[in-house]
């Protein structure tokens, strides 16, 4: 079951960085110029059922795209307000009070675009209360529990192991049930893998809109510390480097230490690399490395150590359903990170 939950977590980690990385977008600087502000659904315009009592922040479920990053209504300025207050409050954080029954719109006004939704209120009781709902809400609270506004290391450390926490609970009990957002199924899917039923507009766990906000928190910090990006505040500089055909290797050499923030950042980056349960002092990730002499493509493993200057590129090539080490050849002349332009790319003769 473990092993099951952990195969799901990738598979949701992917599918929400697809929900919150758009073509277009880089650095994760505050968003000045949106192209697209709209719900959790790709709409303008929604509806949405929650029962009575339900207390959350509608605009975890709002996603605001930019050319420079990626956020909810949440992590931003916004206004929020409820046609109806006796029947919906919010505030001007976007907490929304669902007092009793029935029906309300809210509106949302965010970087420049308003967005509706339109609420039912139905009498609490009303949606079936089955264990993975009972089990998403417990994890949904976690989740939730002291949500930054903004990341360091120490902090992204604590938001990345709750979110993972969050999915792989997910993962087990509700997948077949639920949205990872909370909303019920028309049908319930056969297996947490089938993604051909619609959800419906019952909003059955409201606190699970903070995973979306999580996700974009953490993806933020992704963009903005990952060593291996141009687009990146902190991306590596190479002092200098070197390739030993006798040992197989590259060594690399920085002009500034490994930081926190690039070690967390690199682990969000290349989460097949790292695994879960990375730790705070190195992450795996992989480069590109071009042959010119052989005018051929191959992939680098590296491991990063936190305060290190310096690190070692070891070359593989896929061959029969794996990688292989792959060897450097004296004279040749190679560049490392090519492919993906990474600090520009470095050539360096194989001695």
């Amino acid at each position: 079951m473990e092993r099951s939950g952990k195969r799901f977590v990738r598979m949701a980690v992917f599918l929400a960085m697809t929900l919150f990385c758009m073509a277009g977008m880089h650095r994760p600087t505050p968003v000045r110029a949106a192209v697209r502000v709209d719900w959790y659904d790709g709409e303008m315009e929604t509806d949405m059922a929650v029962e009575a009592g339900s207390k959350f922040y509608i605009g975890d479920f709002v996603r605001v795209f930019s050319v420079d990053t990626s956020a909810t209504a949440s992590l931003l300025s916004a206004s929020y307000r409820s046609q109806n207050a006796k029947i919906a409050s919010v505030n001007g954080k976007g907490y929304l009070n669902a007092k009793k029954a029935g029906m309300t719109d809210i509106t949302v006004s965010c970087q420049g675009k308003t967005l509706l939704c339109h609420l039912t209120v139905e009498k609490k009781g009303t949606f079936v209360q089955s264990e993975a709902v009972k089990e998403l809400k417990a994890a949904a609270k976690t989740l939730a529990k002291g949500m930054p506004k903004k990341l360091n290391a120490a902090k992204g450390y604590t938001l990345k192991r709750k979110r993972d926490a969050y999915l792989i609970a997910y993962g087990m009990y509700s997948a077949n049930k639920l949205a990872y957002d909370g909303f019920l199924f028309e049908n319930e899917r056969p297996a947490p893998d089938t993604v051909s039923d619609r959800r419906s507009a019952m909003l059955a766990v409201p606190e699970a809109g903070r995973y979306l906000t999580a996700e974009a928190l953490l993806r933020q910090f992704q963009l903005s510390n990952n060593p291996a990006s141009l687009e990146s505040k902190k991306t590596m500089r190479i002092a200098s480097a070197t390739a030993s055909s006798k040992k197989g290797k590259f060594t690399v050499r920085l002009a500034g230490k490994i930081s926190a923030e690039q070690i967390l950042a690199a682990q969000l980056a290349f989460p097949d690399e790292n695994g879960y349960d990375a730790l705070k002092t190195k992450a795996n990730m992989t480069v590109s490395i071009f042959d010119e002499t052989d005018r051929a493509y191959y992939r680098g493993n590296l491991t990063l150590k936190k305060g290190s200057k310096q690190f070692e590129v070891e070359p593989v090539v896929y061959v029969y359903g794996g990688y292989v080490r792959k060897e450097l050849v004296r004279g040749h002349v190679y560049m490392i990170g090519s492919d993906m332009n990474w600090a520009n790319g470095t050539k360096v003769t194989a001695q």
